[in-house]
């Protein structure tokens, strides 16, 4: 395709996301159910509660006028996301239980397995298995975007990242519409970031999150990229691994504390953001960018070792 409308529509998306974000922690600055406290802060301080909200329409729109564009309408792909976006917006204003969560999250790749991209080597063995493969791959990194949070700036720039590197990784292989997508999702997460980075102004929201991690793992499948996105989830594995562990071991999710200097102290359930404290990374602007950096040499990694 010649045109270069696309390319215009995803360089434009970022400054259309920053406005409109800007534009959402005014009105919820009015509102004391849209804003909620940061924990980690030595001081009082509050943020937009639900703070992508504005955004994950915003990028719902985008996708569809990219493919507009392309000629390439992919009602699968906006559905999931839509529905992914009603589930962290559910969770946002009701709370959604975490088995509510589970299943919820599996159903668009139980029910649209069928186009998407065999799941190698799955796809080798009898169709129920490689069904729920794939289903347990959605559920998996859907959930591990939403629960991999918490401190400034950490899930924006984790999903610019990843957004990023897929996209890369679609470029070279000349899927156009697959690779705008994921850059249009990496820059509007970059817009974001720079409202959500230390100290924020707004959070995310499992609006936000929910809807990110769906459209990601989604796109991927689309566009058989389902290992580079499971490395690029380590991690929100190893995270995840720790929170099983301690599931039940303590009677409530008990958050991290900060002493007066900005400190962090572990919590006693285990997560990365535990491991990471434990082992000195106890300021929060330190603990996001180590994890940044975690992730960018993840990205270095799947871009040599998963080759166009």
């Amino acid at each position: 395709m010649n045109t270069i409308l696309p390319y215009l529509v995803v360089l434009t998306s970022p400054v259309i996301a920053y406005w409109i974000t800007k534009r959402w922690i005014y009105i919820s600055s009015k509102n004391d159910n849209l804003v909620s406290k940061d924990l980690h802060k030595p001081y009082e301080a509050y943020a937009a509660r639900i703070g992508g909200l504005p955004i994950t329409i915003e990028s719902i729109i985008m996708m569809a006028i990219i493919q507009i564009l392309f000629g390439h309408w992919d009602t699968y792909l906006l559905v999931s996301s839509a529905f992914y976006s009603m589930i962290g917006f559910m969770d946002d204003v009701f709370g959604l239980k975490n088995l509510e969560k589970i299943v919820l999250s599996g159903i668009p790749f139980l029910f649209m397995a069928s186009e998407l991209s065999p799941f190698t080597p799955f796809d080798l063995m009898p169709f129920p298995l490689h069904l729920a493969a794939i289903t347990l791959y959605g559920i998996y990194v859907t959930n591990a975007f939403n629960t991999l949070a918490g401190f400034n700036g950490l899930e924006a720039g984790l999903s610019s990242v990843t957004s990023l590197t897929l996209s890369i990784m679609l470029l070279l292989t000349g899927k156009d519409v697959g690779s705008l997508q994921f850059l249009l999702l990496a820059l509007i997460s970059l817009a974001f970031l720079l409202l959500n980075w230390y100290p924020a102004k707004a959070f995310p929201g499992n609006v936000m999150t929910f809807f990110l991690g769906g459209t990601i793992s989604f796109i991927a499948a689309e566009n058989n990229l389902y290992w580079p996105l499971i490395m690029l989830t380590i991690p929100h594995g190893v995270d995840f691994f720790l929170k099983l562990i301690s599931w039940g071991k303590t009677a409530e999710k008990i958050p991290t504390r900060v002493r007066e200097d900005g400190t962090l102290l572990p919590p006693p359930n285990k997560s990365l953001a535990w491991l990471l404290i434990k082992k000195g990374i106890n300021k929060e602007r330190k603990l996001v960018t180590t994890i940044l950096i975690i992730e960018v040499v993840l990205s270095a990694f799947t871009l040599i070792y998963f080759p166009s």
